[in-house]
C-alpha cells in the first residue's frame, strides 16, 4: 500500500478518461506503423544494394553496418560519374572554397556545403560510429584522433575524418570498377 501511495504521487499519471486512452492507443499505433514501414524500406534498399558491386566492399569497411551502407550508396549513386576524389568531396559538399584577394588568403575556411546534405548527414552518422566503436589500426580513426590531439574541436576532425572516408571509398569503389572491367 505504502509502494502505490508513493508511486502515485510521485509519478505524473495520465487522466484515465476513454478519450485519453484512445488517443494513446491511437499514438501506439502510428508508430508501430511507421516503425514497420521504415523496417520495410531499409530491407528492399539493403536488397536493392547488394545487387551492386560495392556492397560487399563498403560492408568491408570498417563501422560500416548494414543500415549505413545502403543509404551510403544511395548518395554517393554511381562513383564513376566523378572524375576525381575532389569532385566527389566537393559533391558532399565538404569541400573548403578557396578564398583570396590580392595578396590576402584567408586560412580559416568553413565547408562549402553546397552538395548533397543527405550525404554530408549520412557521412557524419558514418565519423559517429567511427569514434564510437574505435576500430583498431583503421586510417580513418586514427586521422580523426590525430586532428583532435592537434586541437581540433569534435565536428573539425569527423569533418576531416570524412574527407579521408570519401577519399578512400573512391579509390577502392573506382579501383574495383576498373578491375571487373578489364575482366570483361
Amino acid at each position: 500500500v505504502l509502494i502505490f501511495a508513493t508511486a502515485q504521487n510521485g509519478i505524473p499519471v495520465l487522466p484515465n478518461a476513454p478519450s485519453t486512452q484512445i488517443v494513446i492507443t491511437e499514438a501506439i499505433r502510428v508508430l508501430h506503423t511507421v516503425e514497420a514501414s521504415r523496417d520495410a524500406i531499409l530491407t528492399q534498399m539493403q536488397a536493392l544494394a547488394k545487387t551492386l558491386p560495392e556492397y560487399s566492399l563498403v560492408r568491408e569497411m570498417p563501422c560500416i553496418w548494414d543500415t549505413l551502407a545502403p543509404r551510403l550508396i544511395a548518395e554517393i549513386g554511381d562513383v564513376r560519374r566523378f572524375h576525381s576524389k575532389r569532385a566527389l568531396i566537393a559533391y558532399a559538399g565538404i569541400d573548403a572554397p578557396p578564398y583570396q584577394s590580392g595578396k590576402f588568403c584567408a586560412n580559416n575556411r568553413h565547408i562549402s556545403k553546397r552538395g548533397n546534405r543527405y550525404l554530408r548527414k549520412t557521412g557524419y552518422e558514418v565519423m559517429q560510429s567511427y569514434v564510437m566503436h574505435k576500430p583498431a589500426n583503421d586510417p580513418i580513426f586514427t586521422f580523426i584522433e590525430k586532428k583532435r590531439s592537434e586541437g581540433k574541436c569534435g565536428k573539425l576532425a569527423m569533418v576531416a575524418g570524412l574527407n579521408k572516408f570519401l577519399r578512400i571509398y573512391y579509390g577502392k569503389v573506382t579501383e574495383l570498377y576498373r578491375s571487373s572491367s578489364a575482366i570483361e
